[in-house]
């Protein structure tokens, strides 16, 4: 041991390597035979200090000890077992891999990881909180680092960093999103080996000058799972720069969810310290659990995690909640000296969320127009668990991009370069009648409706929202569906857009617009179906060519759907009723709109079916009709907005009868072939003059 140094036994049974006041706090897991140690380096071409711990300092195969007389900002360390420099798997920063993809390994040595750094725990957080917005009142936007900002379209200095997605967060607020959800950003190698072929089939396929290396752009993998990615900070200090990072996503009311992925062999302890350490020291809101064999009951049920978000496929909640009544039930002999009561399921914050693909799969399917899908379709339209929030998403990082959903019906993964045996098979996708790119007008017109459409029924579901980067513009990925060894334009989002891009940009803000707009699009507690307000309507209700009946039949894609103003009440005012109506059939459908309350009449908002109209305020429409509630009609008035409403005819008997009935209220409307249209309720203007139909 030098003799600036002094190394002394300390309790605990942390893992990792901190920077506390007495000097450095160490509790490494080592497993040499004769010697364990660590190694001091002061500068990159210095030799190192070597420093061995003693037997009394461990327990089991973990030493704990404080290590003093060290500079945190002139040194860093590698751990040593038997004389070998190991590094630290719970460094939390790393010196070294600065480039990414095929920079980094053209450079080789020079941007390998050379040591582990000290991290003083002192940053400036500024007074920063966690947003800590509800699932109901979110929207979140998923996106990687690197390729969020990487285009050269960017046109910011930062391109691929942290610090690049700072530069783009007016972009995230003007688009309307509550948080954005971070693919993989601690370090990994995402420069793997090529695997050696097994088979004589692998030897045939892999081409000759195939090179050795493969790029896994995602980071899915293994890794420092404490040390924030080198590459993908503008600086040298990649922890300084993500904190700040989030410290400015919070400043803007924006959460920020990490994705982790873990092995099956990584324990649950060990999840555990690792989220813990990233709530604590970097104040994230939330995580994304990928892999198999995770231990979910254990990781949400840890007590230091009860007021952080984590998402999975699915959670056992019953296992779950029985886990956190037994903990309840030590506390019931306490419960005289003043305990809280007990918090009913509307009071409970949800924190744990499922992201499974049973919604993606079932509006895929219905978008498309495959029959027997209507009545899964409205089951995920209404899911919203009152224990657990439910993510919805149209499409993510894997499978096909919202645009190549109605662009491609086979996976196109050449350039992956397994001979497109990567990736799913099925993606419930339709390519409007040509495969891949085409000028024809009026397939890129179905195909923007249908991107439209998709993205109607992600914003009036109950469940909480998730877009992932260049899907509210439509961004290609030309058919590849698993570009996870893609650094290029493939995945990174684009900047510089065309008009029919920033036509369902536009629309795609003004969606979220419209859903924060109004609550009963989003509620808290799920839907009943029943009018519990004895109001004399429901919460929610279907309709078809008549108001109040339906059918669920197979060959039925359309149906008429009215959430009721009245069971969304914020600052003791009623929500405005809504009534959705999806056609997804290729034939135009007859749809009745409901009888409103006295006084209201329903007003179109939103129709995807016409190329202009970029979502909620309809202009320059060629009718100008409202009906109220009661049957009565008549114009707008200068300060309504223009709106188109479609009268169809009623035959009865042989007897053609007006769209409006004096008699039922209701209002019949025709909706094109795969179309959408919202209606919303108004108050009927006092100028408008009240006429009655005559029959």
């Amino acid at each position: 041991m030098g003799k600036n140094y002094t190394l002394k036994e300390c309790s605990g049974y942390d893992t990792g390597v901190s920077v506390a006041a007495q000097g450095i706090s160490i509790h490494a897991e080592l497993y040499g035979r004769k010697s364990n140690g660590i190694l001091l380096y002061e500068g990159e071409s210095s030799e190192p200090v070597r420093i061995d711990f003693s037997e009394d300092m461990r327990t089991g195969s973990v030493y704990h000890c404080i290590l003093s007389g060290v500079s945190p900002h002139n040194h860093t360390y590698l751990f040593h077992e038997d004389g070998k420099p190991v590094t630290d798997v719970w460094a939390k920063r790393l010196v070294g891999h600065r480039l990414f993809g095929e920079e980094h390994a053209g450079a080789k040595e020079k941007d390998a990881l050379k040591a582990c750094a000290f991290v003083p725990e002192r940053f400036d957080w500024r007074g920063d909180k966690r947003p800590g917005t509800a699932y109901e009142d979110s929207v979140y936007y998923g996106m990687h680092v690197r390729g969020f900002t990487k285009d050269p379209s960017s046109r910011i200095q930062e391109a691929g960093t942290f610090a690049g997605v700072q530069k783009k967060i007016p972009y995230l607020k003007k688009l309307g999103v509550t948080g954005i959800v971070l693919q993989p950003v601690y370090e990994f190698e995402e420069c793997m080996k090529q695997p050696e072929p097994r088979t004589v089939s692998d030897v045939v396929i892999r081409q000759p000058d195939e090179a050795k290396m493969r790029l896994n752009y995602w980071g899915y993998m293994p890794g420092y799972y404490l040390a924030p990615k080198n590459a993908y900070a503008y600086g040298e200090d990649a922890v300084s720069e993500l904190k700040t990072l989030v410290r400015q996503l919070h400043k803007n009311d924006l959460e920020v969810i990490l994705q982790f992925y873990f092995e099956p062999s990584m324990p649950a302890f060990r999840i555990r310290d690792i989220l813990l350490y990233w709530v604590n020291s970097y104040h994230i809101d939330g995580f994304e659990l990928l892999g198999a064999s995770i231990p979910l009951k254990e990781i949400a049920v840890e007590p230091g995690l009860s007021d952080t978000k984590l998402w999975s496929e699915w959670f056992p909640r019953e296992e779950i909640e029985e886990v956190k009544k037994g903990r309840l039930s030590f506390r019931i002999p306490e419960a005289d000296k003043g305990f809280p009561e007990k918090k009913t399921a509307s009071d409970q914050k949800r924190y744990l969320a499922c992201t499974g693909r049973e919604y993606p799969d079932t509006i895929r399917r219905f978008l498309k127009g495959d029959g027997g899908m209507l009545q899964q379709f409205l089951h995920c339209q209404r899911k919203n668990p009152d224990n657990c929030g439910q993510i919805n998403y149209l499409a993510a990082y894997h499978g096909f991009r919202l645009a190549d959903l109605v662009s491609y019906e086979k996976k196109h993964n050449e350039a992956n370069g397994e001979d497109n045996r990567d990736g799913e098979n099925e993606n419930y996708s339709w390519n409007c009648g040509i495969e891949g790119e085409t000028r024809k007008k009026g397939i890129l017109a179905l195909r923007m409706k249908l991107m439209k459409n998709a993205l109607v029924m992600l914003f009036t579901a109950q469940g909480t929202p998730l877009i992932f980067m260049g899907d509210e513009w439509g961004k290609s990925s030309g058919g590849n569906n698993n570009p996870y060894c893609q650094d290029n334009e493939i995945t990174w989002q684009k900047w510089n857009l065309k008009k029919a891009q920033k036509e369902l940009l536009a629309f795609t803000t003004q969606m979220i617009s419209l859903r924060k707009a109004h609550g009963v699009m989003h509620q808290k507690e799920p839907l009943r179906q029943m009018d519990y307000l004895s109001c004399g309507c429901p919460d929610l209700s279907y309709h078809g060519h008549e108001a109040w009946r339906t059918s669920m039949d197979y060959q039925m894609r359309h149906i008429g759907v009215m959430l009721c103003g009245k069971y969304c009440v914020l600052n003791q005012k009623e929500d405005n009723c809504l009534y959705m109506a999806y056609n997804m059939h290729w034939e135009p459908h007859d749809f009745a709109l409901p009888k409103l309350f006295k006084d209201r009449r329903w007003k179109l908002l939103l129709e995807t079916e016409t190329e202009k109209n970029t979502g909620i305020k309809a202009e320059k429409r060629r009718e100008k009709e409202a009906v109220s509630g009661d049957g009565a009609a008549g114009e707008n008035t200068a300060e309504a907005a223009q709106v188109t409403v479609k009268t169809a005819q009623i035959t009865e008997n042989g007897i053609k009868k007006p769209a409006v009935s004096a008699d039922t209220g209701s209002q019949s409307v025709m909706l094109p072939e795969r179309s959408i249209h919202i209606y919303i309720s108004e108050e009927v203007p006092k100028t408008v003059k009240r006429r009655r139909y005559k029959k």
